[in-house]
């Protein structure tokens, strides 16, 4: 069974970067409660933009939708990002799925990996005709206590050296790991590193020209688009139907059974077989 391995260290991830501003300010830390609780109040205290703070465990991470997320010891990556560039307005919805697809091209950069996208951030890994969830993302909008600066805490959680046995029972069906994947361990250094790498590509690309492109890529990897779907909305509702594409917001346009076209901006959605 994989152990933890050795905690991170800058000189771990240090000859891998090529960032200019994302990266430049690293927190590593054994155990926080929440990476993305720490850096926002990081931010209060005048962070500067693309700070980082990575942990080794979390005692309270959280996923979308108020759900846990599980955080054990040294095998994972658990960081949140600091965004704080005005983006364009229209652009500022896409953050999620932005981050997306950085980690799916990371990923795709250190294995070969069939790595796709669940609407709106999940990423999986397809085998047998499944998607496995790998890593998830959740983004909180904060203020950061210099006058009216808004800004972005950019949370990530990638199953990396992470055996089935670590994952609770009722997880090992849907859950997983690049371990698991690839049948053997992944430098997690390096895995940040070309994380932080495609992230400040797709930041600044956003930043200058909109969110036309990264729209593309993400609903080019995509996988819910064109799928059956479930959706449980926040509360206890449940509707069905076929999701059809990305709104201009990146809501997704889902037909239902009787026709009607509907855009769900949260929720968690479940492809049907």
């Amino acid at each position: 069974m994989t152990g933890p391995a050795a905690p991170l260290s800058l000189d771990a991830i240090r000859p891998h970067l090529a960032t200019r501003v994302i990266g430049t300010t690293i927190h590593l830390h054994d155990q926080v409660d929440s990476t993305n609780r720490v850096l926002a109040a990081l931010a209060h205290e005048g962070a500067p933009d693309g700070t980082v703070v990575v942990a080794e465990s979390q005692t309270a991470g959280r996923g979308r939708l108020g759900r846990t997320w599980v955080s054990p010891r040294g095998l994972n990556l658990y960081v949140s990002i600091l965004l704080t560039r005005a983006l364009p307005p229209e652009t500022v919805t896409w953050t999620p799925m932005l981050a997306a697809v950085a980690v799916l091209r990371a990923i795709r950069a250190l294995t070969t990996l069939n790595v796709r996208l669940k609407w709106p951030n999940d990423v999986l890994a397809i085998r047998d005709g499944m998607g496995r969830k790998l890593a998830g993302i959740l983004v909180d909008a904060i203020g950061t206590g210099s006058g009216s600066r808004r800004a972005m805490v950019v949370g990530i959680g990638i199953n990396v050296n992470m055996p089935a046995a670590a994952f609770p029972e009722e997880l090992r069906a849907t859950a997983s790991s690049l371990l698991i994947e690839t049948g053997s361990s992944v430098d997690r250094g390096q895995l940040l590193a070309a994380l932080l790498d495609e992230l400040e590509r797709l930041y600044d690309h956003a930043c200058t020209h909109g969110p036309g492109d990264i729209a593309a890529a993400y609903q080019a990897a995509c996988d819910t688009i064109g799928k059956p779907v479930q959706v449980e909305l926040i509360g206890s509702e449940q509707i069905e139907g076929t999701a059809e594409v990305l709104a201009p917001d990146g809501a997704l346009r889902l037909r239902t059974k009787n026709g009607k076209v509907l855009e769900i901006r949260a929720g968690n959605v479940v492809h049907l077989r």
